[in-house]
């Protein structure tokens, strides 16, 4: 295996209130912020097309943040405390059968009030969990697949209410773009097999046009 270092920004995800989760007494909604599926991104500094599969697990995930209180923003915006409408119950943050749980309390600030209905009467029902990777084995694809980048340690930073869901290739937005984290990328012994395999299956393809 080879290992590399590479500054990444933070990402962004789709994820979902529960149906019918709201509780009136807590004032809460629970939320499913991963279950992990497989996206496709594009990365600038390889030039490649990858599928970004996030492994849900206790082993891959950092819950700190959200176990102590992450903030429910309002469209990822970090810079200002009144967009904060939420924020996670401490503890709540778990992983149940490969998703990503959580129960959050929406505020009862007068300024939020409009918001927090929408979401009680679900006509907000987008949310966006951001998230920071650590931690990436890349396996390259077989000719013209793309290659996998299974994210084997990440970290989810704060949950967003957004009008739309959001592109699957998204960075966090809200974040100055200098906000980078440094990221370990491990590149397995089937990624640089494969590689060899599709650079002889391009070589012989060339030849045997080249013969015809």
């Amino acid at each position: 295996m080879t290992k590399d270092k590479i500054d990444l920004p933070d990402f962004g995800r789709t994820a979902e209130i529960r149906a019918d989760s709201y509780n009136e007494a807590e004032n809460t909604v629970d939320i499913i912020w991963t279950t992990g599926a497989s996206v496709r991104r594009y990365s600038w500094w390889d030039d490649v097309y990858y599928n970004e599969i996030l492994e849900v697990s206790n082993d891959a995930l950092r819950l700190d943040r959200l176990n102590k209180g992450a903030p429910l923003l309002n469209t990822h915006d970090s810079s200002e405390l009144s967009s904060v409408i939420g924020a996670v119950v401490p503890g709540t943050a778990r992983v149940e059968n490969g998703i990503g749980l959580a129960t959050v309390r929406l505020s009862r600030a007068e300024a939020d009030a409009d918001i927090v209905q929408k979401i009680k009467d679900k006509i907000i029902v987008n949310i966006s969990v951001g998230y920071r990777i650590h931690k990436v084995v890349k396996t390259a694809g077989m000719e013209g697949d793309d290659e996998d980048w299974r994210v084997v340690d990440w970290e989810p930073l704060e949950l967003s209410a957004v009008p739309i869901p959001a592109d699957p290739g998204a960075q966090v937005r809200g974040e100055k773009q200098d906000n980078k984290s440094s990221c370990e990328f491990v590149t397995s012994s089937a990624a640089r097999t494969k590689s060899k395999q599709a650079v002889r299956s391009k070589m012989t393809l060339k030849l045997n046009q080249h013969l015809m």
